[in-house]
């Protein structure tokens, strides 16, 4: 007797399976999926079933998995520091500041994260913003405010005095502590490993439960239902907190993690350690499986590696093609060792100097150690056409930020057009990956996007144009060649090959494709209903396609206020 609690029927199900890719009906048992199908076979199979819902035509498909984002996103903002994605301008920015000053009047430290480059004028383009502008509004209180990207700190002088950062202080390597070029006084800013000369927030594991509740819940109201967790400092706290809340029954995320690996400490020591926490917080939900590298840094700090120098007028210095964070030797032995130890490797790199240096680095650990690590380079703003079928010929899988994938208003003429010259026409391939054969993974890097909504992302890779205008307020396109925002038409990706990056694609990306990523017999439950077909809405209209309910190992985690 063939027993469900649940079969689903009268609905358009979309299964992430490219020899089968919709199906009429789907029977749920015991949190798991038991057969997706016609319906009247399947209604006909699981008839004793407990419950039998008609969808009415409605679509459903596997839940979204993010393959790249940092917990618990801006939910640490949004409780307990200052919170500036909302801010636009310099003057937003200062504005929260103050705000959050007078309502916490005795903080002993204040820290805060949204700040963008695109509010910057004059020499702040390059060097970002001045301790000066912080300065009136505490010279007592150290005010530390991240860049919505995280690779840059604004700082007051009371921050660079309670952290022990003088002008004499050495920039680190592979960290730029930025100064005032006629004085030679601190600027206000650090960059990339120079970050770590400042101590950031210490909070316990009660307080992280608390943000990834929040952190939760707006994973399921977008629909997703597994995730790769980045994180470089609280790793440790973060997994706790998650561990916590699956003992008590509160954690309804596939969640992966990745402990990141520094080019500057010891390289047997930190791999004994991501070993200890690994053994640690194993359970049937959370696995760290990946080590995270750092090869450059970020195209806006002047930081990303290129193979060919920034613009000439951009650093504010002579022509220079941004660092490699490590030595090209080091990086493959660092690359051995982590896979030696059974880890996936998983390399932030935003320049096409880095992703080549990466891709070499990964070819020569490959030759020394073959196996199914599924390596994977993120972020890819720039790389070399030449190097494009290389990923699918050593296996390597391109984690994508397609959100980014268009022209961004007030951002990519005043930062990415004036960086790379002609080369940003060019930046942020897609398409071409698809039709390489690679494996391309789709993510957010949530908290640098602050909205990680997968529905955005699939608009913007499917039309490489402007999803939705009123974060700008502009008003939404009608076209997907409106000329704008359109950022190379070449490098668009179709509607299936943007879910399959978002569900089957991301489940192998996590070695999760054996539980979840794909409606098909024995994998996990979980799946959402979105408001309207998207294979039969408009292109342009995809981000307005809405998840109606989530669903993880058959429990329904969100239901859409009608």
């Amino acid at each position: 007797m063939n027993c469900a609690d649940t079969l689903y029927y009268n609905g358009r199900f979309y299964t992430a399976n490219k020899e089968n890719p919709f199906a009429e009906a789907m029977a749920v048992g015991k949190g798991k999926i038991l057969a997706v199908g016609a319906a009247d076979e399947l209604r006909h199979v699981y008839a004793a079933a407990k419950n039998k819902i008609n969808l009415e035509g409605r679509f459903v498909m596997p839940g979204f998995i993010d393959s790249h984002l940092h917990p618990p996103g801006l939910s640490l903002l949004d409780l307990y520091e200052v919170n500036l994605t909302k801010g636009n301008t310099m003057a937003d920015y200062l504005a929260c500041v103050k705000d959050f000053l007078d309502s916490h009047p005795h903080l002993p430290i204040v820290y805060g994260r949204g700040w963008s480059w695109a509010a910057l004028t004059g020499e702040e383009t390059s060097r970002g913003p001045r301790k000066e502008r912080l300065d009136a509004l505490s010279d007592t209180v150290p005010l530390i405010l991240r860049a919505y990207d995280g690779h840059t700190l604004w700082l007051n002088s009371a921050a660079f005095a309670a952290m022990g950062v003088t002008d004499a202080t050495p920039s680190p390597a592979g960290g730029v502590i930025e100064r005032d070029p006629a004085t030679g006084a601190l600027w206000g800013t650090l960059k990339e490993n120079a970050m770590k000369l400042v101590t950031l927030p210490d909070y316990t594991v009660e307080q992280y439960k608390a943000a990834l509740r929040l952190f939760q819940e707006k994973m399921h109201r977008f629909g997703i239902t597994g995730i790769l967790a980045l994180s470089s400092y609280t790793l440790d706290k973060v997994l706790s907190a998650f561990a916590q809340l699956e003992q008590e029954g509160d954690l309804h995320l596939h969640v992966r993690a990745a402990a990141t690996i520094s080019p500057r400490a010891d390289l047997t020591a930190q791999l004994d350690e991501i070993e200890k926490i690994r053994t640690q917080y194993r359970t049937k939900l959370i696995k760290l499986t990946t080590a995270k590298f750092f090869a450059d840094g970020v195209v806006e700090g002047g930081t990303s590696h290129l193979l060919a120098p920034y613009e000439p007028s951009a650093p504010g210095q002579p022509p220079q093609n941004g660092p490699l964070l490590w030595e090209e030797d080091k990086l493959q032995q660092a690359f051995l060792e982590a896979n030696r130890r059974g880890l996936q490797i998983h390399v932030h790199a935003t320049g096409d100097g880095a992703v080549r240096k990466t891709l070499d680095a990964l070819e020569k650990t490959a030759a020394c150690l073959p196996g199914d690590f599924r390596n994977t380079i993120t972020h890819l703003q720039l790389v070399a056409e030449q190097d494009i079928p290389r990923f699918a010929a050593l296996g390597v899988i391109a984690n994508v930020q397609p959100y980014w994938h268009c022209k961004g208003p007030g951002w990519w003429d005043k930062v990415d057009r004036r960086l790379l010259g002609e080369r940003a026409e060019k930046e942020f391939p897609l398409g071409a990956f698809f039709r390489s054969g690679a494996v391309v993974a789709s993510s957010s890097d949530y908290h640098a996007t602050i909205v990680p909504n997968p529905l955005l992302a699939i608009d913007t890779g499917v039309t490489r144009n402007l999803a939705t205008g009123s974060p700008y307020g502009l008003p939404d396109i009608t076209s997907p060649n409106d000329p704008a925002c359109l950022l190379d038409a070449k490098e668009r990706a179709s509607l299936e090959d943007m879910l399959l990056s978002f569900t089957a694609n991301n489940a192998y990306a996590l070695f999760a494709e054996g539980v979840t990523g794909a409606l098909a017999p024995g994998k996990g439950a979980d799946f959402i209903i979105l408001s309207a077909d998207p294979f039969q809405v408009r292109t342009v209209d995809l981000d307005k396609l809405q998840v109606v309910e989530t669903y993880f190992q058959g429990r329904c985690v969100y239901k859409a206020h009608a």
